[in-house]
């Protein structure tokens, strides 16, 4: 397996619009284990770190490895979470896809998830969705579901150079449907695949001797067949062709928002919508915005790879079962700079805006990507002014008229505070159908207490996973993924396992709500995995020799 070590590289854009003086700027990311990314570039805020009165310092994690410190503050507010008794308990933990199991499709190879940097989705019945590379066989990566009863399935497998590698000519992967063979795929938060209740599985993967080197492909779980969402080259529904395809979001009746941006654009990109082969429009640099102005940044984040390639990013828009779209907007020349938009139909209403006041005080100044359910709330990470002259962030959730606060920074959490947040990101479903919000939280100036927290409705905060807790296989919870996800009653949980049981190194696991206090039947069957729901492979072909792997850094207890 290629894994060779890559040298980050840092390149700026000064483009797009600015908020508060703060210019783009390019963040110089620490490689993943996976070792394909080399850059990225995205509308982020150059700030201090914010330190409370104790001189704690915060932190907030755009994406993997990637951190943005924070905003200093002579001083901060908080408010306590309710001291109401909590609606429902944590239920139960549950793995669901560890390292070491047999990887179905791959002629004997083993999962290696890398967990801790690489999220899970989740739909109603529990199914995870997820990437993984595979070791011990040349079929060495692809997209697979893991069941509640723990069985594994091979979505699509490909070999060779991961995504990004500038490997051509590796085809012993599956039988892609654009020609030719999967090849690469790409790891880390960006690039999770989302996966819908009737098991539809949306991906992104490089292709090798297809008629496009790179797109998002969607599995049918009713045919169990593999159709393209969109290609790099496929014309845009607004002129000219798409020169690079990104990332996007799958909803029940399974339809797809995506990022894709114009030929020769390398930062800025644009939002898209397929429904059962056809691509339209949802908003472009240009258009007008709700109220006035127009926008001037959708798809603002680009990572750039060692072939010499960029992928839109993020942030990814959202869309719920009554087709309403969820997306962050900067505007110029509006009654806004930013803010979220809500299209309902053909209506783009702001949902939240800078400068509105935020259910707690103060007033927001910038908002990531928001997750939307089907009753209409969304879920967003937020920076927001407590007065004119000190700064903090959390999360909030909710609609129009009835916002509420989540988490903020130095809010009280398990005995501690909170020090550590992460950016929202789709496709990972933070808001459950009745607007409970699942988030990460680290409770320590070092990272080193890492929690996973369901954000009730009344306020309360359950802990659903805690660090240095024991696992359901044995060890403990080490660093944990910071973008888990929530379906139903079912929130993801990513975590290192030291000391598990055969060596897993790490897990995707599932927690469980229970509103009313009583827990759900556990799975006893043995975790097991099956064949591929996909056709197939054809034969492969001789591999060609690799260097050696470069040892992958292992989870930190």
């Amino acid at each position: 397996m290629n894994k060779s070590p890559l040298t980050p590289i840092v390149t700026a854009f000064l483009r797009g619009a600015s908020f508060l003086g703060l210019a783009f700027i390019a963040i110089n990311v620490i490689r993943p284990a996976q070792g394909q990314l080399q850059s990225s570039n995205s509308a982020l805020p150059s700030q201090n770190g914010l330190r409370n009165n104790a001189g704690a310092k915060t932190t907030v994690k755009v994406h993997d490895t990637a951190e943005r410190t924070q905003i200093r503050s002579p001083q901060q507010n908080y408010s306590v979470t309710s001291a109401r008794t909590p609606a429902g308990v944590i239920c139960g933990v549950e793995s669901r896809a560890a390292h070491g199991q047999v990887a179905p499709n791959t002629n004997g190879g083993t999962l290696d998830p890398v967990a801790f940097i690489n999220p899970t989705t989740v739909n109603a019945s529990g199914r995870v969705a997820f990437n993984s590379q595979v070791d011990g066989s040349d079929r060495n990566q692809g997209v697979f579901v893991a069941d509640s009863d723990g069985t594994i399935s091979a979505i699509a497998i490909g070999c060779g150079g991961l995504g990004g590698s500038g490997d051509t000519t590796s085809m012993c992967g599956d039988v892609s449907p654009i020609g030719g063979h999967f090849g690469g795929f790409f790891f880390g938060t960006i690039f999770t695949p989302d996966i819908n209740d009737a098991g539809d599985v949306l991906f992104f993967c490089d292709v090798n001797g297809g008629s496009s080197r790179r797109a998002l492909f969607l599995y049918r779980a009713v045919s169990g067949e593999i159709v393209k969402v969109a290609a790099v080259g496929d014309s845009s529904p607004i002129g000219g062709t798409f020169g690079a395809v990104g990332p996007g979001s799958l909803n029940n009746n399974g339809k797809v928002v995506f990022l894709a941006s114009p030929a020769g654009e390398t930062v800025n990109s644009n939002l898209f919508m397929w429904d059962n082969g056809v691509v339209t429009k949802v908003a472009a640099l240009g258009d007008p915005a709700p109220g006035g102005g127009t926008f001037s940044g959708l798809g603002t984040e680009s990572f750039g790879f060692q072939d010499g390639t960029f992928i839109p990013g993020g942030p990814v828009p959202d869309n719920n079962d009554s087709d309403q779209i969820a997306f962050r907007a900067i505007v110029s020349g509006g009654i806004t700079g930013r803010g979220i938009i809500v299209r309902t139909g053909q209506v783009d209403e702001w949902y939240v805006k800078v400068p509105d006041p935020t259910p707690i005080g103060g007033t927001y100044f910038d908002m990531q990507a928001p997750s939307i359910n089907n009753a209409g709330q969304i879920a967003f990470f937020a920076d927001y002014r407590p007065t004119p002259v000190t700064f903090n962030s959390g999360w909030f959730a909710g609609a129009p008229g009835n916002w509420r606060k989540v988490i903020v920074f130095f809010d009280p959490v398990d005995g501690g505070q909170c020090l550590g947040l992460a950016f929202s990101r789709n496709p990972m479903q933070t808001i459950d159908a009745v607007g409970n919000v699942v988030f990460w939280t680290n409770l320590d100036s070092n990272g080193t207490s890492d929690r996973v927290v369901l954000g009730l409705t009344d306020g309360n905060l359950l802990i659903a996973a805690r660090r240095g807790d024991p696992t359901p296989i044995g060890g403990t919870f080490g660093t944990m993924d910071a973008w888990p996800a929530i379906n139903g009653n079912i929130g993801t949980v990513n975590p290192a396992t030291p000391g598990a049981q055969n060596g897993a190194l790490s897990a995707h696991m599932a927690f469980n709500h229970c509103p009313s206090g009583t827990p759900t039947p556990t799975p006893t069957a043995t975790p097991t995995s099956t064949p591929s729901p996909t056709a197939s492979p054809t034969p492969r072909a001789t591999p060609t020799p690799r260097a050696r792997p470069t040892p992958r850094p292992r989870p930190t207890a």
